[in-house]
């Protein structure tokens, strides 16, 4: 990927706060290191996978937002709708790029860290 192109990725999903980056491209995932399953097979692993991070987010944030008063739950909403335009802005423009070829099964493992590193930061919220 060229580094301009990697740049604006990094660029789009900064974090307003804390300026972190939250998607990484070409990560190790775990469902990868099994030489003898197939495409399919790695591919429901990560699926499974997804499903998981993508559970314990959604819990992370009612839990940080059982927590909050009005005013923070507000806050925490928004930053939740943001980061999830972020998140998906940034996964329209890598899989449209005519150049990308990115398969899904290279992608979902740089998905399911961004969930996850998101559902660590709604975990340490406290508004």
């Amino acid at each position: 990927m060229p580094a301009i192109t990697f740049a604006l990725f990094a660029t789009l999903l900064a974090a307003p706060a804390a300026q972190a980056q939250e998607f990484h491209e070409n990560l190790p995932h775990l469902c990868h290191d099994f030489w003898m399953l197939s495409r399919q097979e790695i591919r429901a692993c990560l699926d499974q996978d997804y499903r998981e991070a993508d559970a314990e987010l959604n819990r992370a944030y009612r839990e940080a937002m059982a927590l909050l008063g009005p005013s923070q739950r507000s806050t925490l909403r928004e930053s939740q709708r943001a980061w999830l335009r972020r998140y998906d802005a940034v996964l329209t423009s890598y899989y449209s790029r005519p150049w990308s070829g990115r398969s899904i099964v290279k992608v979902l493992p740089s998905q399911i860290r961004a969930v996850r590193d998101r559902t660590e930061y709604l975990r340490r919220y406290r508004g």
